[in-house]
């Protein structure tokens, strides 16, 4: 098939390639076919395909709906993690020395880890990773992460 024979398709079925993404993507009835499946595996080029596309070249300074969407998720995560439910919530006015003393940058890391993996990840980023190597963190000898070690 050629990419004509694949559009002559979806316009005989009234279909665009957009629905056509959509519907595989959101109906309970193809989760796990091959298509939908393939969409998700190959997600961020797909991305990067449109964020790249000439037709937004001229809008380079312009938000995208990914960048926007990505905001607000760090956003949501920082209000989680901040929350005075999520326990780190902290107001150096008010700060006893006990709770200076038992707070540990190690736990807050972990719950961060956990709670807000979107953040950590930009955090690592920020503090030095190549977004375009894969890196995981590890711990040194005396148990300190280390964010970001390149593999």
């Amino acid at each position: 098939y050629t990419m004509d024979t694949v559009i002559a398709t979806l316009q005989e079925c009234n279909l665009s390639a957009s629905q056509f993404i959509i519907l595989i993507l959101r109906c309970q009835k193809y989760h796990g076919h091959h298509l939908a499946e393939d969409h998700l595996v190959h997600s961020d080029e797909i991305i990067e395909a449109l964020n790249k596309h000439p037709s937004r070249q001229d809008n380079k300074s312009q938000p995208t709906a990914n960048h926007n969407a990505l905001r607000q998720q760090y956003i949501t995560e920082i209000k989680l993690i901040s929350s005075e439910e999520a326990g780190w919530h902290f107001g150096p006015s008010h700060a006893t020395t006990q709770q200076l003393e038992e707070f540990s940058i190690e736990e807050m890391g972990t719950e961060m880890q956990s709670h807000a993996p979107a953040l950590w990840d930009l955090l690592r980023l920020l503090l030095g990773a190549n977004s375009s190597s894969s890196f995981k963190d590890v711990k040194d000898a005396d148990g300190d992460i280390m964010m970001g070690s390149l593999q």
